[in-house]
């Protein structure tokens, strides 16, 4: 069966939903991200960057939760797949990208280092 047209990736500015900002050690920080409307879902891209010591227990790491209603509640366990760690390497940044389908979701980034701060990013880019 084809589809009736051809989905594109709408590409945001970096940092859309979670400007790069700073996080404390063994904190977390909770973002919004709204495929909920006019989107097949998106793509969703976290930064996290190292700052100049790293402790040998690091990493940052990413879980997204769906909105079950409107109040919302959102889910206490993480979406399939989307629960992972970023390792943290001194100085760099990586990168990894996951797609969430339609929906309104909370990513929650945490600082796995308990004595470092990060520096943390979020982009998403809706699919239509």
């Amino acid at each position: 069966m084809a589809l009736q047209y051809d989905p594109s990736v709408t590409a945001e500015a970096a940092g859309n939903i979670y400007a790069s900002n700073s996080l404390a050690a063994a904190t977390a920080v909770n973002n919004t991200v709204d495929f909920s409307t006019n989107t097949l879902g998106g793509y969703v891209q976290v930064w996290n960057t190292g700052g100049g010591t790293v402790a040998t227990v690091n990493g940052c790491q990413v879980a997204a939760y769906l909105a079950g209603d409107t109040t919302p509640h959102y889910d206490t366990i993480p979406f399939a797949g989307t629960i992972f760690t970023i390792p943290t390497t001194v100085s760099t940044a990586a990168r990894q990208s996951f797609f969430l389908p339609t929906g309104k979701w909370q990513v929650t980034l945490t600082n796995l280092d308990a004595t470092n701060a990060i520096t943390v990013e979020i982009t998403s880019q809706p699919l239509a």
